[in-house]
């Protein structure tokens, strides 16, 4: 008796679905992509309950009659090919005839039609893929379908399901893929009854951006037009200094259909060689045009991903095509009140800057009875008060400290307290406890603080550790009785600032701005830190939203600098929608992601600030990890040094 079967339609339709379907922003899609495919000049897309309830596209396009109605329910039934020679040229977005039966197998389905010259429409309706009731109804011209409880039938697939902001994050940003390419459509969203936009259609691309991503978005960008080896490539790219910390807002389209395709990537990526440091992508719209028979499209079932023929052309093409863009940018015009002091200004243009001495007003004082390491300041008014000078550093330190970092050498100060001695305590929790030794009295109180608020720590060696020098910019060194000491400042800080917003979260962390910061998200990122303000607020992150897409940032926790304020938020926002963080993961998370903004790799510390971090580390409960795993600290011991020299 033979062992392989034909499955039923039905179950075929099943596993087709489970493909094709994988959420409800996928139902989204392809019902979209079918009514644009039928020439409809305007979309009203209803979702309730983030589609599990009910997921409605409604278009004015050409419509079908009863007997299309009842053949696009069949599997592989399509009017988008004929012949086997069509597939290797594809113009359409949908072509498989696979969409339409796998969801309405998944799902009770609606399916209303009329063509543009008929009186009478035609209405199906299928439960589970099985045809309930087909009959004549009244309907505009057009196609409405409505899908209601979807994957009622598979709960297998239905309790994978995320949660309600996580699905209505995908249908917002579907929906935003599908009119891109397509701003002569009108699209218009509603969610729960709420409209979350309505973008009218215009021949212009610039209006859509504006309604979908923010006056902001819109000015910052810059329009591409390019055409080489045959590859056309339009859009908009960022200007110079806009960019993310992932690649979520690097749309890209070919032939009209948004895809995720490594050559346009590689494109982005030589077209601002040079211009965007390692980890940041700057955001951009483009849409890549060539021919049909040097594109496949039929290698992922959700038709994400495509097969280039030619990649190094498309790639070529579109890096020549950011890199004019970019050369052919006009220079910002900036005005600047002159009123506002140049710490604002720089923190409301989102500039990271450093000045090389302290900025102070001038002071009316005079110095009476000088003493070694202290003044007596005598103010304008007659109050006497103790001044200690702050820390000489002459010159010629100045330029050997120059010379060291740009050499990569090593360093030392023996004016200056380097020793931190290590005194093992509570040997029975096998603990140990950092102290600090100093020599000199102007350092010795706040030693003595430090001492006073380490905690317990398992800290590796217990010797005396003295900082030495710096490795690329990157890792500090220091030596102790048993070997070398190497840290890494990223990890380390990471470490330092999760901690400290941890703690901070109930004892009024917030440090509000002098000027609030106003930033433009998409709406469902907006929509994400509206649900989520009261958790961002324990923190410290103080947000007011202002319009659908639109928040005003008044403060920020205190452990971190107001300096790119702005671009904290951002990337803060990012690093929680990558990882699908909503608010009921906790602060811990938020705080994860907020150490993004610690020191980085290759910025440059001083020694005192080095020593300020080790400090620091001594207070944390879990020194040797950042909040994401890595390592923070290893240790060279004296015996593995002498192996590595053959001295054992």
């Amino acid at each position: 008796m033979s062992k392989i079967k034909i499955l039923p339609e039905q179950l075929s339709n099943r596993i087709a679905a489970g493909e094709v379907i994988e959420r409800p922003a996928s139902v989204v899609k392809e019902l979209a992509e079918n009514a644009i495919d039928a020439g409809a000049s305007s979309l009203l897309i209803e979702i309730e309950n983030a589609g599990r309830k009910l997921i409605a596209v409604t278009d004015n396009g050409s419509g079908m009659d009863q007997d299309d109605a009842l053949l696009c329910l069949e599997a592989h039934a399509t009017s988008k090919i004929y012949k086997a020679e069509d597939i290797d040229n594809i113009k359409t977005l949908g072509f498989r005839g696979e969409a339409v039966p796998s969801i309405a197998s998944v799902s009770r389905f609606c399916l209303k039609t009329r063509l543009q010259d008929q009186l009478e429409g035609f209405e199906v309706n299928v439960r589970g893929g099985r045809i309930i009731e087909s009959r004549p109804a009244g309907c505009a011209p057009g196609t409405r379908i409505e899908v209601r409880d979807i994957f009622f039938n598979v709960p297998a697939r239905k309790k994978f399901m995320r949660t309600n902001a996580t699905e209505e994050r995908h249908i917002q940003e579907t929906v935003y893929m599908l009119s891109l390419p397509h701003p002569e459509i009108q699209f218009e969203l509603i969610i729960d009854g709420r409209r979350i936009f309505s973008s009218p259609a215009h021949q212009d691309l610039l209006p859509r951006l504006k309604t979908l991503f923010g006056k902001q978005y819109s000015e910052n960008m810059l329009e591409v037009d390019c055409s080489l080896d045959g590859v056309d490539v339009k859009g908009f790219v960022a200007r110079h200094g806009l960019t993310r910390n992932n690649r979520r807002e690097q749309r890209t389209f070919v032939n009209g259909r948004p895809v995720e395709a490594l050559p346009v990537f590689r494109g982005i990526r030589d077209g601002f060689d040079g211009m965007v440091e390692k980890g940041r992508f700057p955001p951009c719209v483009l849409f890549v045009d060539l021919d049909p028979h040097e594109v496949d499209v039929n290698v992922h079932p959700a038709k994400r991903e495509i097969r280039l023929k030619h990649d190094y052309k498309v790639t070529r093409a579109v890096a020549a095509a950011v890199r004019n863009a970019l050369r052919q940018a006009p220079a910002p015009a900036v005005t600047v009140d002159s009123t506002l002091p140049l710490r604002s200004i720089l923190n409301g243009a989102q500039i990271d800057y450093q000045p090389a001495d302290a900025e102070q007003d001038t002071l009316d004082f005079t110095i009476n009875v000088p003493t070694e390491g202290q003044s007596v300041i005598k103010n304008s008014s007659g109050n006497n008060r103790t001044f200690v000078p702050k820390e000489f550093e002459s010159p010629a330190a100045r330029d050997l400290k120059l010379a060291a970092s740009a050499g990569k050498v090593e360093i030392e100060e023996p004016d200056e307290p380097e020793e931190l001695s290590v005194v093992r305590e509570v040997p029975d929790s096998g603990h140990q406890k950092i102290e600090y030794d100093t020599s000199t009295a102007a350092a010795s109180q706040t030693i003595k603080e430090v001492e006073e608020n380490t905690g317990h720590v398992s800290f590796p060696g217990g010797e005396a550790l003295k900082i030495l020098g710096f490795i690329d910019a990157t890792y500090i060194l220091a030596s102790g009785e048993d070997g070398l000491i190497i840290i890494d400042q990223h990890a380390a800080h990471e470490r330092v600032m999760f901690e400290k917003m941890l703690k901070g979260s109930t004892e009024e962390p917030a440090q509000r701005l002098l000027l609030p910061v106003t930033l433009e998200f998409t709406r469902a990122e907006a929509a994400f830190i509206e649900k989520n303000k009261a958790l961002l607020a324990q923190l410290g992150f103080e947000i007011e939203p202002l319009s659908s897409n639109t928040v005003m940032l008044n403060s920020i926790p205190a452990s971190l600098r107001q300096e790119n304020c702005g671009g904290l938020v951002r990337d803060l926002l990012a690093n929680l929608l990558d990882e699908g963080r909503a608010g009921k993961t906790g602060i811990e998370n938020v705080a994860r992601a907020a150490c993004k903004a610690a020191v980085k790799a290759h910025d440059h510390l001083s020694l005192h600030e080095a020593r300020s971090l080790l400090r620091q580390m001594a207070e944390c409960d879990m020194p040797f990890s950042c909040p994401h795993g890595r390592p923070t600290i290893i240790s060279i011991t004296l015996s593995e040094l002498e192996k590595r020299f053959g001295r054992r």
